[in-house]
């Protein structure tokens, strides 16, 4: 039997080098990617939809659809006797020639990887024609009503209809003029597109004796990718100061019924108004101050900024003295004070909240939680209603009762969901409790760990710097001076707070600044890549001719494969040989950076993410 195989055998793959040049400098990547190529063993997935079809005595023509692996690299076609007829083959289809008539083979088809690995491979048989039949030559019908629907930023659908020839075998759907899938399904799905751009589409039918029909086209134009930019606030200004408070005011923009009001980067409240006072400053301070217009829809403006600073105390109200506990319990804390002569009556404000006011030199605070830190603060208010900046003093309810029949780990347990009220809520009072439980167990590493934790948020938490383990916190008051444990230390990079549209971010508790701000796309938060993925622990290449990343842990050996304007990623945990894919929006370039699905990356990283819906903030927690 006179074969005419052809034997191309693959060169050993080499590694290029990667560039990644996303603003914040080049990064080269041939070493690495070269050593954790070698260490990829997994064999890529196998072709589908795979037909033989006779094409005359001597022919017979294959086609496939290759698989979504972003390791795939090429097909190679062996004979039923392990013989090699083809190699490298980087299309879906591959005539065979140099048959014998009326001849049945076998043959098997495997995919390689870029790592040089091979699947097992699928096998057809197919048996060329007989030299005696007449030969087909008529090419089947086309399809008829061919529709785009489902049209996106970078993906859409075509329908059609198969003609009704007996011996036809599929479709072949082209792209632009380069065959993309053939296929007998009435529809295909076309991804990883750019936006705003014009595309035409081919669909030719093929039947069973490798006749290929004329085609049938339709033009098809990606919708633009859609950023929601929020308008700002107009007329923005600081329209009355005092002591105490300031008020601000400003006009919505058309279509915005709600503004979101900050106070020195911290979130107040929300307002549908056009004016807001913000109440219990500091005398002779200067404060910073945000409008950012809000849509239904959460999204946010940049924000407008306005700065402020209060006037000096007034001379005709003083503070109360002598602030200090008289009683508690578990669930109250009595207080008691002398009041000035100039005053009226004391307000009492409960962690920032207000409690109550009265005329009486004791006030009892009820409603507490045992074990609880709380800050008291007793402002006086004068005959004109001006009310003075406040003596503090902290005191703690009844701590909870950790008996010495409860085991370590309950107490463990127990601080340790203290944390997370603490890490979800970024609210003064959890954070104490937390840091008191945690401060009731034994020396240890689980101890540390939530220490670590602990410290991450207490910035946000409290609203006041670092301190080294084993300082304290200490408030005075007028002759008073009461303190509480800071069990904290030093912290590593264990929680980010984001804010879609606004670069300025949180990473440990600290402010910074990213280059290009997060953004929702298409109801996905997409952040900058390098700035998320470096600071949970990868390290990042960037393959500029495809635009491909490959992300890279060396702490516990996995790699994440993305590509731009490609909605599939592939996971490689080289430590346990194991590999998976799957869906994710598509990454995309913004003004230079590349911004990938913020929840996509952070949880595969051993990250949790919550978004708050009253502030707007997205926050990523270890």
């Amino acid at each position: 039997m006179n074969k005419k195989h052809l034997r191309q055998w693959m060169a050993p793959f080499a590694t290029a080098t990667l560039i990644l040049n996303t603003g914040y400098g080049i990064w080269g990547g041939t070493e690495v990617l070269a050593s954790q190529s070698a260490a990829l063993s997994v064999a890529p997935a196998e072709v589908s939809n795979l037909i033989a079809a006779a094409l005359d005595t001597t022919r017979v023509n294959l086609s496939w659809a290759n698989p979504s692996d972003i390791n795939f690299d090429h097909v190679k076609v062996i004979g039923v006797s392990n013989d090699v007829y083809v190699d490298n083959i980087r299309s879906n289809s591959y005539t065979l020639s140099g048959l014998q008539p009326d001849t049945t083979y076998t043959f098997r088809v495997k995919t390689v990887n870029k790592s040089g690995n091979e699947s097992q491979g699928t096998t057809i048989q197919a048996k060329t024609a007989s030299a005696s039949a007449p030969v087909d030559k008529t090419p089947p019908g086309e399809v008829s009503g061919l529709t785009v629907a489902n049209l996106g930023y970078n993906t859409f659908t075509v329908n059609y209809i198969m003609p009704r020839d007996a011996d036809l075998s599929q479709a072949i759907i082209y792209l632009n003029g380069k065959e993309v899938q053939r296929t007998t399904g009435t529809s295909y799905t076309f991804s990883g597109l750019i936006a705003s751009t014009n595309y035409t589409v081919t669909i030719k039918t093929i039947d069973k004796s490798g006749n290929i029909s004329g085609g049938i086209s339709i033009p098809v134009t990606t919708s633009a990718l859609t950023v929601d930019t929020v308008p700002e606030v107009t007329g923005a200004s600081v329209t009355s100061v005092n002591n105490y408070s300031v008020t601000v005011s400003w006009t919505r923009p058309s279509g915005i019924n709600t503004v979101s009001l900050y106070k020195d980067g911290q979130l107040v409240t929300d307002s549908t108004g056009t004016s807001y006072t913000f109440n219990n400053l500091s005398a002779s301070q200067t404060y910073t101050f945000m409008i950012r217009s809000k849509r239904s829809t959460g999204a946010l403006s940049s924000g407008v900024r306005l700065t402020a600073t209060t006037n000096s105390t007034s001379s005709n109200s003083s503070e109360v003295s002598n602030l200090e506990v008289d009683s508690k319990s578990d669930t109250w804390i009595k207080i008691t004070y002398d009041m000035p002569s100039s005053a009226e009556k004391v307000k009492i404000y409960v962690d920032g909240d207000y409690e109550g006011t009265t005329s009486s030199e004791s006030y009892k605070i009820t409603d507490l939680r045992e074990g609880r830190w709380y800050e008291i603060k007793v402002t006086t208010v004068n005959s004109s209603g001006r009310e003075s900046s406040g003596v503090k003093i902290s005191e703690r309810a009844d701590s909870y009762s950790y008996s010495s029949s409860s085991s370590s780990s309950s107490n463990y347990e127990k601080a340790r969901d203290l944390m997370r009220i603490a890490e979800n809520s970024l609210n003064a009072s959890d954070w104490r409790s937390a840091r008191d439980a945690i401060s009731d167990l034994p020396s240890g590493s689980r101890k540390s760990d939530l220490l670590d934790r602990l410290e991450a948020i207490r910035n946000r938490a409290i609203g006041t710097g670092s301190s080294s383990s084993g300082t304290s916190t200490t408030t005075t008051t007028s002759g008073t001076t009461s303190s509480y444990p800071n069990s904290a230390v030093s912290s590593y990079s264990t929680s980010f707070i984001l804010t879609p549209g606004a670069k300025a971010a949180y990473v440990d508790g600290r402010a910074t600044t990213m280059a290009q701000a997060p953004r929702i796309i298409n109801g996905v938060t997409m952040v900058p890549l390098r700035f998320i993925s470096e600071r949970v622990g990868y390290e990042v290449n960037y393959e500029k001719a495809t635009k491909k990343i490959i992300m890279t842990r060396p702490t516990d050996g996995k790699q994440v494969m993305l590509q731009v304007k490609n909605s599939t990623l592939a996971v490689y945990e080289l430590n346990n040989s194991r590999n998976y894919s799957t869906n994710i929006t598509a990454p995309v370039i913004i003004n230079g950076y590349t911004l990938v699905p913020l929840r996509v990356i952070s949880e595969l990283s051993g990250y949790q993410v919550n978004y708050n819906t009253a502030s707007k903030q997205i926050t990523i927690t270890k």
